[in-house]
């Protein structure tokens, strides 16, 4: 936690630094202006600790308003330093044709107002929850049982600014897709824990015949997991780490967040499954273990957010080659990646939709079984 605290303080100063020097050339004349311009970047950079520290300590109003300010203006800042560098390369472009030098205020100034239209819109866009529908055929659901309907939700981010509205809209999706199960795969729980007993008694109204699964993500790491086990119980969830268990027709296997695979936790959540049920195997980060494709079926997973904000996804997918989707990782193995239900960071989405994914197991006596 202290490396990514230490390396996300190093690149969120540095990108301010680029931002003050860009646009202290709009400021009116003088040190005033550039003083309070300064204090306020100061302050943005150490918004998100401010946030997390005076949650812990329970100053929960403070906390709400450093959270809200800070991960706005974090949303604003990367959209208004993209728009600045587009005004850049065009700048540079300009040079040959131009006679002489340009006033590149007004444009600079523009670009600034492009990028605060364009944060408007990506954060409705994270509003905009919608569910993904997968259909997955298969011979392992037994006679009598034709489909059955799962609700995956990941990264959630409860606890943050804005959970109560965005959980709000996420169990009524939930519901209307009238799942068997419902599963989430990680990052249910985020810091500074706003709301959580309220949050808590949301989640524990939405009861599937099969009930609600839960594995950590790395921020329940952050939380700590003691605490955000007992949350994810207290709303009604099973806690599986490194840990499998029936459900129903089902077998469902899950683990701890690590950024790789450590093979005796998926043995441990391996150890009691059955051929001859359906398998899926829970996994935060969408890293697959090849050693069980012949016993996992299907493989949910999240964590990479689908990017979450443009142009992002070009780094996510890099890192994670089973980035957003549904992928066949090996033969007669499924492994889908949601696009996430909630935002860490800026409450913001741009090309990046936030989705429940609704699996809807069909009884395909013809599907060949392994």
């Amino acid at each position: 936690m202290s490396l990514f605290l230490t390396i996300f303080l190093s690149v969120y100063t540095l990108l301010h630094l680029i931002f003050y020097r860009a646009v202290r050339c709009l400021l009116p004349s003088g040190h005033g202006s550039r003083v309070v311009l300064g204090l306020f970047l100061f302050l943005m950079i150490l918004a998100p600790v401010i946030t997390v520290i005076a949650g812990y300590r329970g100053y929960f109003g403070l906390a709400r308003l450093m959270g809200t300010v800070g991960y706005w203006w974090m949303g604003y800042l990367l959209m208004a330093l993209l728009c600045l560098l587009a005004l850049d390369l065009l700048r540079l472009g300009a040079l040959p044709f131009s006679p002489k030098p340009w006033d590149w205020r007004m444009p600079m100034s523009l670009a600034l107002g492009a990028a605060f239209l364009i944060t408007a819109y990506a954060g409705y866009a994270a509003t905009d929850i919608r569910l993904k529908h997968l259909i997955i055929p298969t011979s392992k659901l037994p006679a009598g049982v034709e489909r059955l309907v799962i609700a995956q939700t990941t990264d959630l981010h409860l606890g943050l600014p804005e959970g109560m509205s965005r959980l709000s809209k996420v169990l009524k999706l939930v519901e209307k897709a009238h799942p068997d199960l419902w599963i989430d795969t990680g990052d249910m729980w985020d810091r500074p824990l706003l709301d959580v007993n309220q949050l808590v008694a949301m989640m524990r109204r939405v009861d599937p015949p099969l009930g609600k699964y839960m594995i950590a993500g790395n921020h329940e790491n952050y939380v700590g997991l003691g605490t955000s086990f007992e949350l994810s119980r207290a709303a009604g969830f099973t806690v599986l780490h490194n840990h499998g268990q029936a459900a129903g027709p089902l077998y469902l296997a899950g683990v701890g967040d690590s950024r790789r695979v450590h093979p005796e936790w998926d043995a441990a959540a391996m150890a009691h499954s059955d051929p001859s049920r359906l398998t899926i195997f829970l996994r935060h980060r969408p890293l697959f273990n090849q050693d069980y494709a012949a016993k996992v079926d299907l493989q949910l997973s999240g964590h990479t957010h689908g990017g979450q904000v443009w142009p992002a996804h070009l780094i996510t997918s890099r890192i994670f080659p089973y980035f957003a989707g549904l992928y066949h990782p090996a033969k007669g193995a499924l492994l889908y990646t949601s696009r996430g239900t909630g935002t860490w960071g800026p409450p913001m989405r741009l090309f990046s939709p936030p989705e429940v994914t609704v699996i809807t197991l069909v009884r395909d006596p013809a599907q060949a079984s392994r």
